[in-house]
């Protein structure tokens, strides 16, 4: 199967100098929306390709599309000075726009299945921008308990939530609150690894570091190991 389709990059140019608090509010605005684009694709990875590199630096400079590897690169057009004259709704509205573009051309050239970004832009128009993933539910073995993993983002942080249901009754769990990594966020590849150690106890698991976090109902506790100091990654 090869590596997972990873994420799109958005190399758009940017008056603010780099590491001032201008340039990472620019960057994370950015990578907010490209990020939520990437999980409405829902697991799609267009053939023989891990990441797209969007470049408008480039626009009217190349004359085509570059694949170097796994590796797809296009340079639509960008305006700077249109996209800081709109309030925070509108930038997202405008770098969305700007991925659409992108992938919509790709699919055309590369035989990708448009479908699946046509379907993505509608769904995040349709949310607003709002970054909430609910994961499938899972039931314990006895059958009386249905533990959920639910991932909400903003420009800044990851929360991962449990949502434990008994009966009628239904409990939130907050996991952790991390900084944002946006594609490469290792709460995706947990939220996907979920067990119920016993009838009382729910959580999540990471195949690819030591990280792991449980919810114990009956104990009101959380056992794991979730000193996320470093950012950990998915791919």
């Amino acid at each position: 199967m090869g590596a997972p389709f990873s994420d799109i990059t958005l190399y758009t140019p940017t008056p603010y100098k780099n590491d001032t608090p201008e340039y990472w509010e620019d960057i994370s605005l950015k990578n907010y929306v490209s990020d939520l684009y990437v999980q409405k694709m829902n697991g799609y990875k267009p053939p023989k390709t891990t990441r797209i590199t969007i470049q408008p630096a480039y626009h009217n400079i190349w004359n085509r599309t570059w694949k170097n590897g796994s590796i797809v690169s296009i340079a639509p057009f960008y305006s700077h000075d249109e996209y800081v004259s709109l309030d925070r709704k509108g930038r997202y509205k405008y770098i969305l726009d700007i991925i659409q573009t992108a992938t919509i051309q790709l699919s055309d050239e590369y035989g990708w299945d448009r479908t699946v970004f046509e379907k993505a832009y509608i769904d995040i128009i349709e949310c607003d921008f709002e970054f909430k993933i609910v994961y499938p539910a899972k039931m314990s073995r006895d059958k009386k308990r249905i533990g959920q993993v639910i991932i909400e983002k903003n420009e800044q942080t990851t929360t991962l939530n449990l949502l434990l249901k008994t009966g009628d009754s239904t409990k939130t769990v907050t996991l952790f609150k991390n900084r944002n990594w946006f594609c490469y966020d290792i709460a995706y590849e947990m939220a996907k690894n979920t067990k119920w150690l016993d009838n009382n106890t729910f959580g999540i698991f990471s195949k690819k570091s030591d990280k792991f976090g449980y919810y114990s109902i009956p104990d009101d506790v959380i056992i794991g190991k979730l000193d996320f100091k470093e950012p950990d990654i998915i791919i």
